[in-house]
């Protein structure tokens, strides 16, 4: 049997059998000017002057669109599913990476990231994985949804391979995917599937590369089975995602441990109590705010201590972690005397400190706020942070059921209080 090979542009396709060969000429993918040639002739020849058997090409209708059907092309659908896995995988990989990285290193970028609306992230991401499955066609001439669906691209422009697949990403991008833009990337795709449904061949593809491979039906139905599960991750991202946004703004209880008394923080702050030699110490942490706050108490020999004599005995204490860099001012917190300074972080310079100090009798309570990536005025809710922490105290050197008489004791001021912390 004779195995033939013809050319789409300047690239050789093949090999099919002759009745292959025949049902090409019929439906239009083999022209009477296509190149052909088989073992046994010397050169390549136009379909139209071979005379080994008769071919019958598909007459020209003017208005009657005829089906491709190429048998060593991929179909449609395949290079769908394929092309689904590999954007959603490597976007949802170079989304975690992006996030993870600058939550690290540049914070400042990270708040930005996570203010953006998931679509124009996703348009953002878009060329960028573009370039990724690039560098993987180059590498190893394939990607992950193309290796699961069984299709293989193959470079007829007579770039190297390396600007070959660059190009053709970038022109994937622009003519496959209209950049990502909603609607209009929906609007494209019906297009190109039109296009290759009745040519064989993407606009982007034209004269420039050929997609072969016939995927079997179990290769097809492991590969609309890995499409569905990155879908269904990626929805569960998302609402997850959605989820830790709205926690900014919803509340929850929370009840200091070491006066019973209860404030409302937002729900984005997760709680846990360190180790203190003295008194009592809770540490509250939001990794979508990169903020976190230390508050705590330390009972005082002497009652009614100066808040700011306290603040630079304090200044002194934690020197090794943080550098104050403002002068104590007095202020008045839920009706206790207080005092407030700001500070910087000495090993994380993007990290800003505000650090409040409230005397209630013979008791000290403080707040350190950390906010990381921009400056304290770019973390609006950290007074209200600080109040509703502050609601919770007293003097714990009271006892609990001490009676109170006009203002001989603090508590009683604080009772059922209750902020809201943002």
């Amino acid at each position: 049997m004779t195995s033939w090979y013809y050319k789409l542009g300047k690239k050789p396709v093949g090999p099919v059998s002759s009745e292959e060969l025949v049902e090409l000429a019929k439906t239009g993918a083999v022209k009477p000017d296509t190149r052909l040639w088989h073992p046994g002739i010397s050169d390549w020849k136009k379909a139209v002057d071979i005379g080994d058997f008769n071919i019958q090409f598909a007459e020209a209708r003017a208005n009657t669109a005829v089906e491709f059907s190429d048998p060593t092309l991929a179909r449609p659908w395949a290079r769908f599913w394929a092309r689904l896995i590999d954007v959603y995988v490597v976007t949802l990989a170079l989304g975690y990476a992006i996030g993870l990285l600058s939550s690290l290193y540049m914070p400042s970028l990270y708040l930005r990231i996570i203010a953006l609306p998931n679509v124009v992230f996703g348009m953002i991401l878009l060329p960028l994985a573009g370039v990724v499955l690039a560098i993987m066609m180059s590498l190893s001439g394939t990607t992950i949804g193309k290796a699961i669906v069984g299709i293989k691209v193959q470079n007829i422009s007579g770039f190297n391979r390396f600007l070959f697949h660059f190009t053709r990403e970038l022109k994937v991008w622009i003519f496959g995917l209209c950049l990502g833009v909603p609607v209009a990337s929906f609007i494209s795709m019906i297009v190109q599937h039109r296009r290759l449904s009745l040519s064989g061949s993407a606009s982007y593809d034209k004269d420039f590369a050929t997609v072969g491979g016939r995927s079997s039906m179990r290769r097809g139905a492991i590969g609309i089975a890995v499409a569905m599960c990155v879908l269904s991750f990626n929805g569960y991202l998302s609402f997850m995602d959605r989820m830790a946004a709205s926690d900014v703004f919803l509340t929850q209880d929370w009840t200091n441990p070491a006066t019973g008394m209860t404030t409302r923080l937002a729900k984005t702050w997760a709680f846990e109590e360190l180790e203190a030699e003295t008194g009592n110490v809770y540490y509250f942490f939001s990794e979508k705010l990169l903020a976190e706050m230390v508050f705590g108490y330390e009972p005082m020999e002497e009652e009614n201590v100066d808040p700011v004599a306290y603040g630079e005995a304090l200044q002194e204490a934690i020197s090794d972690e943080v550098t104050v860099n403002s002068e104590w001012t007095p202020i008045t917190v839920n009706g206790f005397n207080a005092a407030r300074a700001t500070a910087v972080h000495k090993t994380a310079a993007d990290t800003h400190v505000e650090i409040t100090v409230a005397i209630a009798g013979g008791s000290a309570w403080r707040t350190l706020v950390f906010v990381r990536g921009r400056a304290l005025s770019g973390f609006p809710g950290r007074e209200e942070l600080a109040a509703s922490a502050f609601s919770t105290a007293r003097d714990i050197n009271v006892p609990t059921n001490m009676p109170c008489e006009e203002e001989s004791c603090l508590s009683f001021l604080y009772v059922g209080k209750s902020r809201t912390a943002f």
